[in-house]
């Protein structure tokens, strides 16, 4: 059997990395999200949880006992050592996760999408990069209307990620996905990858 192909999906905060994955799910396609598979260990019944709360203690918790993630965010935000705490504990754990997922399967290839791909080093270990890409403006734009945040908390988590070139230098393909770009040409733009992807 023909080891499958791993395409590295990967762009900024708000870039629009879902929609593109949803493109490629509606497609027949694989995806394996870096965000979904977080979400899921450090539920109550999650592998990274019970490491988490004894290191942040239960402060953490909101009152139905899950991790309240915009506090966690908060705590981490500014503190360099405890995001750096918190990177190791589940780091490992997704990446140990995506590679079981990766080899169960037996498409010809699948999508690993994983908003962190540069700054975990984790492009290295793909086939091939897919950058979904759009001007910082635009990022912020739809993050304060997603997040309903301001423009200067907007601004701090883009400096946070690596910068709009660094993702650019390691892309293999380029979806542009900026404001006028409509669903339909993304699909479109989706669908050509696809068949190129199917012949590798």
């Amino acid at each position: 059997m023909t080891k499958c192909i791993k395409i590295g999906l990967t762009g900024g905060i708000a870039s629009g990395k879902t929609t593109v994955s949803d493109c490629f799910i509606r497609l027949g396609t694989q995806v394996i999200d870096a965000d979904v598979i977080s979400h899921q260990i450090t539920e109550p019944s999650g592998s990274a949880f019970e490491e988490i709360l004894s290191e942040f203690g239960s402060d953490i918790l909101d009152e139905e006992g899950l991790i309240n993630r915009k506090r966690m965010r908060a705590m981490i935000f500014n503190d360099p050592n405890q995001k750096k705490i918190l990177e190791e504990i589940i780091h490992p754990k997704i990446r140990d996760k995506m590679f079981e997922l990766i080899n169960q399967s037996d498409d010809h290839y699948l999508i690993v999408s994983v908003p962190l791909l540069v700054e975990t080093g984790m492009n290295r270990i793909m086939d091939r990069t897919l950058l979904i890409d759009c001007s910082e403006d635009t990022q912020i734009e739809r993050l304060m209307h997603r997040d309903k945040i301001t423009l200067n908390e907007a601004k701090a988590i883009l400096i946070n990620q690596a910068s709009r070139l660094d993702r650019q230098k390691i892309a293999d393909d380029l979806i542009v996905n900026e404001k006028n770009v409509t669903l339909i040409e993304l699909e479109n733009e989706v669908l050509e990858l696809h068949k190129y992807y199917s012949k590798q």
